[in-house]
């Protein structure tokens, strides 16, 4: 068996798309198939099967996909290894979190961990969807508040991420906003229409008082948010850790800091067999001995 082949044949696996394997593979989708052709002729066995446009994997195919996905984390295992006997050896990790904390906090928290491990290098990828970049192992781990299924994923709790409402003290002032039903009048920020980005505080108040945010502006990002609520344009829901500083200047307030909105988790996401290696725990072990108060949680 050609080891190229084996390895298109994994990222297919993986992706279940020709387009999306080449791309992974940095060759054009006809170099995929043609490997995938080689491969089942060499074994005289189909592989890969087709229904429309989906993917799958025959009982053959399953049978190699299992093996292939050992190989090459042995592979990745004893590469690293390999680097020991290397004079200046550097161990690459990719980091994948949500957008804002990672621009906001994680990046302030991070010096430490590089300074005490000079042999590892860390890139990062910030994305509002995480789940397809780590199944198909373009990130190492992520920090996520989102649930992530899958039997290969283990999931490491990191902290609880709780959430505030934001009004600039002169719009709180000029709308005499004293209670919920005070929204009805003004616009409500969220990152989108129907208001599933305020699901932790709807639920934290009675349903027959959900009514009352009805006038909503969307703005498709927290900072958006955030600086839309100082410039005095309406109320704003975010997490806590992203409006810290301008809490405690009173740049910004929270109109109702009697409701307390349900809190998220963050956990870190990582496949079992990724665990495993060195540099990973390193990682992992640095992210969990951070004080949950640092991450804003």
């Amino acid at each position: 068996m050609n080891l190229n082949h084996l390895k298109a044949f994994y990222i297919l696996g993986r992706v279940k798309s020709y387009t999306r394997a080449a791309e992974l593979l940095f060759v054009t989708q006809s170099a995929v198939s043609h490997a995938i052709k080689k491969l089942e002729q060499s074994l005289d066995a189909e592989l890969v099967t087709r229904e429309g446009k989906r993917i799958g994997l025959s009982p053959a195919g399953k049978t190699l996909f299992k093996s292939c996905d050992s190989i090459f984390h042995e592979i990745e295992e004893v590469t690293d290894e390999l680097k020991g006997f290397q004079d200046k050896p550097v161990y690459r990790v990719v980091l994948g979190s949500q957008v804002e904390f990672g621009t906001t906090i994680l990046l302030k928290h991070i010096r430490a961990f590089l300074e005490a491990n000079p042999l590892i290098h860390l890139d990062f990828l910030f994305s509002h969807h995480l789940n397809r970049p780590l199944i198909e192992d373009r990130v190492d781990m992520i920090i996520d508040c989102k649930a992530h299924h899958h039997p290969d994923i283990e999931k490491i709790p990191l902290f609880r991420e709780t959430y505030v409402t934001i009004a600039s003290p002169e719009f709180v002032e000029q709308h005499g906003i004293r209670s919920l039903e005070d929204l009805s009048g003004v616009n409500i920020l969220s990152i989108d229409k129907d208001l599933t980005w305020w699901h932790n505080f709807l639920i934290s108040i009675p349903e027959k008082q959900h009514t009352h945010l009805k006038k909503v502006m969307q703005i498709n990002h927290v900072r958006g948010i955030i600086n839309g609520a100082m410039a005095g344009i309406g109320v704003g829901f975010v997490p806590k850790y992203t409006v810290l500083h301008e809490l405690e200047q009173r740049q910004l307030i929270d109109p109702f800091p009697g409701i307390k909105p349900a809190a998220d988790h963050f956990n870190i996401f990582i496949k079992k067999k990724k665990m495993k290696l060195p540099k990973n725990r390193q990682l992992i072990e640095y992210l969990c001995r951070v004080k949950p108060s640092e991450f804003g949680g």
